[in-house]
């Protein structure tokens, strides 16, 4: 990282964060589809009824872990896990949708 002068006192440096692309400096959230490998989130959203599967390693997608299984009235589920890739285990008829999964990238300090 590189830094620039301190405005307010010409002694001190501060980091330079115009340099730093935007959402790294604010954090983003994605829904990535079923299946498709994407970089490792922070955390993990589930955001609809269903058993979901998680993937760790690029090219672990065929070995999928069990990771949480959301009820109809819980509503979004937040999970403190790095996968980087999910996919939908039951039988819903809407198994694997994009949106019922949020990949949630936290801001660099």
């Amino acid at each position: 990282m590189s830094y620039i002068q301190d405005p307010n006192n010409s002694k001190k440096q501060i980091p330079n964060t115009s340099q730093i692309d935007i959402l790294k400096r604010v954090g983003y959230a994605i829904t990535p589809a079923d299946g498709v490998i994407t970089k490792r989130p922070t955390h993990v959203i589930c955001n609809v009824e269903g058993t979901y599967a998680f993937a760790y390693e690029s090219g672990s997608v065929s070995t999928y872990i069990t990771g949480s299984v959301v009820e109809a009235a819980a509503g979004g589920i937040k999970l403190d896990i790095n996968p980087v890739a999910w996919r939908q285990t039951d039988g819903a008829a809407s198994a694997g949708t994009v949106g019922d999964v949020t990949f949630v990238y936290r801001r660099i300090a």
